[in-house]
């Protein structure tokens, strides 16, 4: 009867361990479009962040995309460094890129590549607000 109790005690338990990982995991994210009006600009101490998304997706362990306005004069972070790749996209304004010590100055349209752990941040130099859309993936390779 003990080893009877004992069996049932731990199938619940894996049970309850296998439903809670279950609601943990984000449904993998198909295809989609994201309207930019529908974005909800929310406020930072450096300017603004729309989220657009962050899940998985047939092929990535997450896929995170987020649009930053920094204001004049803002830096997004101090510089860091982190294993996933990212992309950024100017949209408006002009902003210097820090890349492993190194400066550039980057307008509208221009794209930035942080490569996996390479030290970086970004600082508003220009004189309006600069905007720039966030993409940054995650697979097996950076866990």
């Amino acid at each position: 009867m003990r080893t009877i109790q004992m069996c049932l005690i731990a199938m619940t338990a894996a049970i309850a361990g296998s439903l809670a990982t279950l609601a943990a995991q984000k449904p993998v994210q198909r295809s989609t479009t994201f309207e930019w009006a529908a974005l909800e600009a929310r406020p930072t101490p450096i300017g603004m962040r729309r989220t657009v998304m962050q899940a998985p997706t047939p092929t990535l362990d997450e896929l995170e995309i987020h649009i930053t306005t920094l204001n004049v004069g803002q830096v997004s972070h101090e510089p860091h460094r982190h294993p996933a790749e990212e992309l950024l996209i100017v949209k408006d304004g002009t902003v210097e890129t820090l890349q492993n010590g190194k400066a550039t100055r980057l307008g509208p349209g221009s794209i930035i590549c942080h490569a996996s752990n390479d030290l970086h941040n970004i600082r508003n130099v220009g004189s309006i607000a600069a905007t720039y859309h966030v993409i940054q993936w995650k697979s097996a390779a950076t866990q």
